[in-house]
């Protein structure tokens, strides 16, 4: 079917800013919603306030000093900031090859760059696209922003033009009290909105509970009619979140003979879906009762193997996903965007960037070499659902599986088995990796050697986001619950003699960020 757009993504959105204090708390939130990778160009006539912008931008990533204009350097560099920065002033500039003499080829590729007259840079600072070519909520997305500013009477007017991650952007830059010249997002949870959804699919009488959320955007209500039969309403709020993914893979699913919640009504545009109910029961549940449940487990890795046999066959959607080797930096560079300046205090060099990219990178083959399939990405205790008595394939269901792509079966194997949610349990790992290396006719020690570093790197990724949801969004909780958790399933890939450089350098972190969440928290 035809998806239509979403109602709140924008390309162009206008700020009036009544005065300097109104463009430094601009800046202040573009230093939230910005990542590393980020490109910010700033346009305007002499005196508009693009220097003002960026010092409200430089300051609140962290910089305590004065921002001197760089009309005569060039480039004026930071160190002191959560991302390595450059802030560059082209005006000056007499050939734009000046640029990769002064380093701003690594700027680009891994901290922030804010760029003054950029049209006079040529190509490094011309506007572009995305680093990744479409949106998974939880990933960091480094993009493309202009910002023009120009003269409106006493004050000025802010003109935002940004590349598509960007534009998903403007939600968190809205939540922090920047005023949009148009709606740039719905907020979730509005119970009028979800009713009205309900009474379009046709039904009058019902009540509504809500069910809770989870880390991302997304949150869910039972719906109970008259008669007592049941639904789920997935409250998926654009631009941040889209119910077409979650449907396009069901449906797939659904075709390879796997359980997954059936479809009644949907609605693109404001991200609601009404689902069948499968119950409460979820494997996360089920292990409250201290036993490994490892016949749950097989019957997970059962639907694993039919993931791969089916992409093996050339049984895979056109509109899939594939994960490549940017995504795999992309979930990496968590560690040295977030857990690191927060375990150490000071942003991370260019070249810790740099190392930390070039351990990781060669690690993508051996994940790669494994059999793959659409994976869900999020194959984890609490959204592995039960649905009927006996472990079996049809009676396990899959939730929250809108961001799968096609992966290698360790990466989901590694979630299923190594999660921050369920205790560890070596002799259930061994059983599901011995089944799995079985089914589908690989070596085993290499699936195991897949898992170990399927395992670290989600840790890393997780580590990040944990800190990123409390340092960013003000959302300490899940930290608080599971940072210290996340590091016992980073350790159990420590004595991995392949990843021991990676290792070096996150045995350095663990304790400093432990601590420091501690006195966080104690002062909070």
């Amino acid at each position: 079917m035809m998806v239509p757009p979403s109602p709140f993504l924008h390309p162009q959105v206008q700020v009036a800013l009544a005065d300097e204090a109104a463009t430094l708390a601009l800046g202040h939130a573009l230093a939230a919603a910005c990542c590393g990778g980020d490109l910010i160009r700033l346009e305007g006539d002499l005196g508009a306030g693009k220097s003002t912008l960026a010092r409200g931008i430089i300051q609140a990533l962290g910089h305590t000093g004065d921002v001197p204009s760089p009309t005569y350097t060039v480039m004026q560099v930071y160190d002191t900031t959560r991302f390595p920065l450059a802030h560059v002033d082209c005006y000056r500039l007499q050939d734009p090859a000046e640029l990769a003499a002064l380093g701003l080829e690594d700027f680009r590729r891994f901290g922030v760059v804010l760029a003054e007259w950029p049209d006079r840079g040529g190509a490094s600072l011309a506007m572009g696209g995305d680093l990744l070519p479409y949106h998974i909520n939880s990933i960091e997305n480094p993009g493309v922003l202009t910002v023009t500013l120009t003269t409106n009477g006493p004050g000025r007017r802010a003109t935002l033009h940004g590349s598509p991650s960007w534009q998903r952007r403007w939600a968190l830059m809205a939540s922090r009290g920047v005023t949009f010249d148009r709606p740039v997002a719905r907020v979730g949870g509005d119970g009028h909105l979800r009713e009205d959804f309900v009474r379009r699919a046709g039904y009058e009488r019902f009540s509504l509970t809500p069910m809770g959320g989870d880390w991302s955007g997304r949150s869910y209500a039972r719906v109970t009619f008259a008669n007592g039969t049941t639904r789920m309403l997935m409250d998926a709020p654009p631009p941040q979140e889209s119910v077409d993914a979650y449907a396009q893979v069901a449906d797939y699913y659904r075709s390879l003979g796997l359980r997954t919640a059936a479809i009644e009504a949907r609605d693109d545009a404001q991200g609601f879906l009404l689902t069948e109910d499968l119950g409460d029961t979820t494997l996360w549940h089920l292990l409250q009762d201290g036993t490994p449940h490892t016949d749950w487990y097989m019957a997970a890795g059962d639907v694993l193997m039919a993931q791969c046999r089916a992409h093996a066959a050339g049984n895979t959607p056109t509109w899939a996903r594939r994960y490549t080797p940017t995504d795999f930096w992309v979930e990496a560079m968590r560690v040295v965007n977030w857990l690191a300046p927060y375990a150490t205090g000071h942003a991370t060099a260019l070249e810790d960037y740099a190392t930390w990219q070039r351990l990781w990178a060669p690690h993508y083959a051996t994940l790669m070499a494994l059999p793959q399939g659409l994976m869900m990405w999020d194959c984890q205790s609490p959204n592995l659902m039960m649905t009927g008595p006996a472990p079996t394939l049809h009676n396990l269901a899959l939730i929250d599986h809108q961001d799968a792509r096609i992966a290698s079966v360790a990466q989901d194997a590694a979630l299923l088995l190594r999660n921050i949610r369920t205790p560890r349990d070596d002799m259930r790992e061994a059983a599901v990796l011995d089944a799995l290396a079985h089914g589908l006719a690989v070596d085993r020690a290499a699936l195991q050697q897949a898992v170990e570093v399927a395992g670290l790197h989600h840790a890393c990724r997780i580590l990040g986001g944990l800190v990123r949801l409390h340092v960013r969004d003000g959302r300490s909780a899940p930290a608080q619950a599971y940072l210290a958790r996340t590091w016992d399933v980073a350790r159990q890939s420590f004595a991995n003699p392949a990843l021991r450089d990676i290792v070096a350098i996150l045995e350095t972190l663990e304790a400093p960020s432990l601590a420091r969440l501690t006195k966080d928290t104690a002062h909070a």
